[in-house]
């Protein structure tokens, strides 16, 4: 059946064809590679300026941390110091102690050791200091002889001290270790010095 339209164009009904609404419908465009990478640059970028940012706010977070240590320990420095002069001072008097206890154990022993080299002391010699440890006995001494035998009266005095078994019992050995000469008013001097090791026990 034929069917004929007299209206004007523009008042006739359009319609709309199957062909015409597929052809309105379009497909998304996909993303290109330099889309992608134009879009990446800038994340990218983003990324190295987060992590530059976070690595220097941790380097400034330990700088500090570092100024006040520094800080800290020169105001401890004087109290360091106390603490290091308080252990050498308790170190000189523990020592000191220890040499106490070592006397006050075998002060009978000392005090007749003592009274042997005052009786064993030939004349024209005298001591000047003697030191004692744990470890030995140092004697120094000064002798004077008109005779000019100095020397012999050391070696008298060595003698009679290696000779006197209740004075030397205690020693390994006890040998002269020294001797300097000088001359003094007109009068010749020997200092010399005596050191006994004790025995371990």
């Amino acid at each position: 059946m034929i069917e004929i339209n007299l209206l004007p164009e523009e008042l006739r009904v359009k319609i709309k064809t199957k062909s015409a609404e597929y052809s309105t419908v379009t497909k998304p465009a996909a993303f290109s590679q330099e889309q992608l990478f134009v879009y990446a640059i800038p994340i990218l970028l983003f990324v190295l300026v987060c992590a530059h940012i976070y690595f220097a706010v941790i380097s400034i977070s330990k700088n500090n941390q570092l100024v006040a240590l520094n800080r800290k320990w020169v105001e401890l420095a004087p109290q360091k110091k106390g603490v290091d002069e308080f252990n050498n001072e308790y170190s000189a008097v523990s020592q000191d102690a220890s040499l106490a206890q070592l006397l006050t154990g075998k002060r009978i022993l000392w005090a007749e050791k003592l009274n042997k080299l005052s009786l064993n002391l030939p004349s024209g010699v005298w001591f000047n200091e003697i030191t004692i440890n744990a470890k030995d006995i140092v004697i120094q001494g000064s002798v004077i002889s008109f005779a000019k035998e100095e020397v012999n009266l050391i070696n008298k005095l060595l003698e009679n001290l290696k000779e006197d078994s209740e004075f030397s019992k205690d020693f390994v050995s006890f040998e002269l270790s020294n001797v300097k000469k000088k001359n003094v008013g007109g009068y010749d001097i020997a200092d010399f010095i005596l050191t006994g090791a004790l025995k371990v026990k």
